[in-house]
């Protein structure tokens, strides 16, 4: 048994000072999920990140976590006083794209591309491939969570060995984000009274149903005998209802929705996840449609523009009553989703094999999302979801082909369940588990446990 250290900019919530918290964004979900494999291994997982304020050293969800004060102009001095305290075989878990100077033998991951907006300078771009391939020539291997990373790799970089890039898609545990159960669509005392009703007409139609079989076969024999055998022919029995008292008892019933149409946008509010685009589509449907209601389902850094803008958009809003912000646990978000009928994913850049994504077409939401990144990998247009170019107007034109169908929304939602069951959480362990065990077995963990 030994100590990994995994290596980072971001797990506990460092942007807003509450260390002991692990922050609701996707890399932190992946580390730790990540720290449950290694412990499954029997090994310990430790994590370094960067803090945007003082040190700190915490313990959280049974992992030991340090925090570095560090130069926003300077990460890769960040990393390198973080991999020299490092009490084992490193995993650079985050921030490949920065010029690190890695220590020997070590791990890589990649989260997707953050250099794809199509407006960055070409000479930044340019730079980060350089530095990819510092990330090339200086880690044993790399994981990427979607296929993008892998394909820059080869087109932009140089390597000898094709396996040093590693393909294991981002997961979900499709046992726990299910769709959810079917809602009542009538009032308790209106379906008590359609129940009542239902069943005075089973009982009336089990005392007839002799009388009504008899008549039945008379009938059959009759047309058989001198018949031309066309069934419009046949006159039904006079003791058989056209009508049942429990179907005109639920037609004459008004049925009254449990709650309006429901919008979830499960990301962050940042502008790379798209809440400038979500926010103008906002504005146009709520007023465009008065039952519908939109959540945001995601951290918020306090005090940062985008938080504030947004905080000041929402209280001035005219339709505020009908908007909701909301962060979530990881493990309370499934039940977000089981409120919503539509997920939206607007990624404007920066995107990986998004969770939000997995885990809104696990539950069988129908999700509309952005051409941008790993989400090309998980959603094929008009199939299982609906792909638009990043930007507010497609965006909205989506939202309102989606709100006024219902029939699409529910087909799109059966096939996201069933995409996502191809990146079922324990297949991602297994894959993991694979790579780790190689990645340990050449280190030997020979740094063992330090003081």
């Amino acid at each position: 048994m030994g100590v990994v250290s995994i290596l980072t900019h971001s797990f506990t919530d460092g942007y807003n000072r509450e260390f002991g918290r692990v922050f609701g964004g996707g890399l932190e979900r992946y580390i730790l999920d990540l720290c449950s494999v290694i412990r499954g291994l029997g090994h310990i997982p430790e994590v370094h990140q960067l803090s945007y304020f003082e040190a700190f050293q915490t313990r959280t969800e049974q992992i030991d976590v340090f925090g570095y004060a560090y130069d926003m102009n300077d990460v890769p001095e960040a990393f390198d006083r973080m991999a020299a305290a490092a009490r084992g075989p490193v995993i650079y878990a985050s921030c490949l794209w920065q010029p690190i100077t890695y220590k020997p033998g070590s791990l890589g991951i990649c989260h997707g591309i953050n250099w794809d907006r199509p407006g960055l300078p070409l000479d930044t771009k340019q730079q980060v491939a350089e530095h990819i391939q510092l990330a090339l020539d200086g880690l044993v291997r790399i994981v990427s969570v979607d296929s993008h990373f892998q394909t820059f790799c080869r087109a932009a970089c140089t390597y000898t060995d094709p396996r040093q890039v590693v393909l294991i898609p981002n997961a979900v545990d499709t046992s726990y984000f299910t769709p959810a159960p079917p809602t009542r669509t009538l009032k308790q005392e209106q379906e008590d009274e359609w129940l009542a009703a239902w069943k005075t007409d089973l009982a009336s139609h089990e005392e007839k149903a002799d009388v009504v079989i008899s008549g039945v076969k008379a009938a059959e024999g009759k047309r058989g005998a001198g018949g031309n055998g066309a069934e419009t022919d046949v006159e039904h029995p006079a003791n058989v209802p056209v009508t049942r008292p429990a179907e005109k008892k639920a037609a004459d019933t008004k049925v009254i929705s449990s709650r309006p149409i429901r919008i979830i946008y499960p990301r962050r509010i940042s502008m790379e996840r798209g809440i400038i685009p979500m926010m103008l589509a906002a504005d146009k449907l709520l007023g465009a449609f008065p039952d519908l209601e939109i959540e945001f389902a995601g951290e918020l850094v306090e005090g940062s523009t985008v938080g504030r803008a947004f905080r000041y958009w929402h209280r001035t809003h005219p339709h505020a009553a009908r908007i909701n912000q909301r962060t979530y646990d990881f493990r309370d978000i499934r039940e977000a989703y089981h409120q919503a009928d539509i997920a939206v994913i607007p990624t404007v850049f920066s995107e990986g094999t998004s969770y939000a994504c997995l885990e809104a077409m696990s539950c069988g939401l129908p999700v509309i999302a952005s051409n941008v990144g790993g989400l090309n990998d998980l959603i094929q247009d008009g199939f299982n979801g609906l792909l638009v170019p990043p930007g507010e107007q497609e965006l909205t034109a989506a939202l309102v082909r989606l709100v006024q169908d219902r029939a699409e929304r529910e087909r799109l939602g059966i096939y996201a369940r069933e995409t996502a069951l191809s990146y079922d959480l324990a297949r991602w362990r297994s894959r993991w588990s694979t790579v780790l065990e190689s990645f340990l077995a050449e280190t030997g963990l020979k740094e063992g446990i330090r003081g």
